[in-house]
């Protein structure tokens, strides 16, 4: 038998304890990280943006790998496709479709669509949690729908992936919901960035159009993500911008009245471009009977068979735009074309297919711009400054107008294309283009246009309202105090002083809500002459134009009912068609449930 010797035993000693001064440590520095150290919030986003960047890479070569096995060649141009037999045209955009409606029926439904109307409705009412699986599963369905040669774009796919990256890191280090939405942003402007090798205006789309708020604090770690992710983009596919145009310049204060004009148009395109996909989504959800599955074939096939009679609205519209650039599309077709996109992308992404919808609008855009562009050069002469510039005109203000976000789209021009000399062009355009688009669409981008057909409306720009997923059902006192009309006020200001509560509800005998009785009407009863007290009844005391409240109201929507009425409480009613009384909705219980969700915003889960 062997036996342990004092020395050694009083170095286990000494090391159980140095263990346990470490973990305490160990778990004091995460605990401090986590909870209020900016720099390792940096870190973290420095950190969201590496995984950003090589997931933009890895998006772009799994779309070159579809496209080499739907088509046999890497981003296919028009002279490739002239080459393709016309079945293969139009039954490869089905084929990719029905693929997509398989995964995204049966693994994850989140991969449907454009993606970003999800991370916004994430970030706004979910605190920005969303399931790590969406990543893999929107990069396969995207790079399938794209590949295939569905009008879709590559940057809507990317931003999900990025914010679900995002999400994922912050949720495992146990980030607080205000911090969890800001490594969302950083997830989708490291996705952008990487995508359009633009880090500022990756990081402004973020703010401006994700998180929909801006501040210091929030802006600081999108910046570094934007960034890294750039970085780590240009390491596989260089510097070179996004876009190539030809030279191009503002050749005279004279351009702006077309480049005004141009501003106009792309904000009613823009209009037409929201409604197109709203109306298109709603064709093939409701108003078509076929199984999910089966809708992304069906938009596929009709892209299809469009792309059979103009071939260029296959894909994401990268060369479309570039061809708009080099003017090598006469004036009718550029027009054509217009609508024709706006159509392909309707039925790609309405039908449930896999994509986004910047990049087509950027085609659609440079389209509508080469066409004004064309009509402008016989005029101006010598003070023309290049088809390419009136095409780089209408992306930036197709892109303001259709996702109200004017910033974002003047410093993209100037990122995707390294060209500073039109700018004050597209800032015209850009603004004028997003107030009348603000203007018919009631405020609501392409992305936030289906969030409101669904009931969700967003306060954008401003505070987030925290009780919008707050119900009053789940708040609403069901024990209150009723009276018929026909009560006396003597027997009414009896049970009043009997009671706690602090109105009474007039109930006709089917017990829909006449009207209701606060303390102060008491009042003046009280001070009036015993012989009045004595003929008067409830109907005579009551208010009749008290706001009232309905079990499935969101409490938001509450306060400025209570604002108005300036009451304790109000009624709560089944519905507006049915009046019946179930209860009673307390402003202390509103401003309890705010208290709880300002609680859970600003603490770890």
């Amino acid at each position: 038998m062997t036996f342990a010797t004092p020395d050694w035993k009083d170095r286990q000693v000494r090391l159980r304890v140095f263990a346990r001064w470490a973990r305490r440590i160990a778990r004091t520095w995460i605990e401090q990280a986590r909870g209020g150290e900016y720099v390792f919030l940096l870190f973290t986003a420095a950190f969201i943006g590496l995984l950003g960047g090589l997931a933009a890479i890895a998006f772009d070569i799994a779309i070159h790998l579809f496209q080499d096995g739907f088509w046999n060649v890497i981003e296919p141009r028009l002279a490739d496709l002239r080459e393709i037999p016309a079945w293969k045209i139009a039954l490869v955009p089905a084929f990719g479709g029905l693929a997509v409606g398989l995964i995204t029926t049966f693994l994850v439904a989140e991969a449907r669509g454009h993606g970003v109307p999800e991370v916004i409705k994430a970030v706004a009412l979910d605190g920005g949690r969303i399931r790590g699986r969406v990543a893999i599963a929107k990069t396969i369905a995207s790079a399938i729908t794209i590949g295939s040669g569905g009008s879709a774009g590559r940057e809507g796919p990317i931003i999900q992936v990025g914010a679900a990256i995002g999400s994922r890191i912050g949720q495992a280090m146990g980030m607080s919901r205000r911090r969890l939405r800001t490594l969302v942003g950083c997830g989708a402007a490291a996705g952008i960035a990487a995508t359009f090798n633009a880090p500022i205006a990756g990081a402004l789309f973020s703010v401006e159009v994700i998180l929909g708020e801006f501040g210091a604090a929030q802006f600081s770690p999108i910046v570094i993500s934007s960034v890294i992710a750039t970085v780590v983009a240009r390491a596989w596919r260089g510097s070179a911008p996004a876009f190539s145009p030809p030279p191009c310049t503002f050749a005279s204060a004279w351009e702006l009245l077309p480049c005004a004009l141009l501003g106009l148009l792309c904000g009613l395109v823009s209009f037409a471009y929201i409604r197109i996909n709203d109306s298109a989504a709603r064709f093939f959800e409701d108003r078509l009977r076929l199984p999910g599955w089966l809708r992304p074939a069906l938009g596929g096939l009709l892209v299809g068979l469009l792309a059979l009679a103009l071939p260029q609205i296959l894909g994401d519209g990268h060369g479309l735009s570039n061809d708009a650039f080099a003017g090598r599309i006469p004036p009718l077709l550029l027009l054509a074309l217009v609508f024709a996109k706006m159509l392909a992308t309707g039925a790609t992404l309405g039908s449930g297919g896999s994509g986004g919808v910047f990049s087509p609008a950027l085609a659609v855009g440079a389209l509508l711009g080469a066409c004004v562009g064309s009509l402008a050069e016989p005029v101006l002469g010598t003070r023309f400054g290049g088809l390419a510039a009136y095409s780089l005109v209408g992306m930036g203000g197709l892109v303001a107008g259709s996702m109200l976000a004017p910033i974002t789209a003047i410093l993209m021009v100037f990122e995707i294309t390294s060209n500073y000399a039109i700018i004050l062009p597209v800032m015209v355009a850009s603004i004028l283009s997003t107030v009348l688009a603000m203007r018919l669409t009631g405020n609501l981008s392409v992305y936030t246009f289906k969030l409101a057909r669904d009931g969700i409306r967003l306060f954008r720009g401003g505070s987030p309202d925290l009780l919008r997923t707050r119900r009053v059902e789940a708040h609403m006192r069901t024990r209150v105090e009723t009276a018929p009309p026909g009560e006396s006020a003597a027997t009414l200001l009896d049970r009043f002083l009997a009671s706690d509560a602090a109105q009474f509800y007039v109930v006709d005998p089917a017990g829909a809500l006449l009207g209701t009785i606060s303390l102060s009407d008491t009042r003046r009863v009280l001070l009036s002459s015993p012989a009045l007290v004595r003929i008067l009844l409830a109907e005579d005391l009551m208010r009749r134009s008290t706001p009232c409240v309905t079990p499935d109201e969101s409490l938001g929507t509450t306060l400025a009912k209570f604002t108005s009425s300036r009451l304790p409480e109000l009624p709560a009613i089944r519905s507006s068609a049915d009046r019946r009384l179930v209860g009673a909705l307390a402003y202390s219980d509103v401003l309890a449930a705010y208290q709880d969700e300002v609680v859970k915003a600003d603490s770890s889960p």
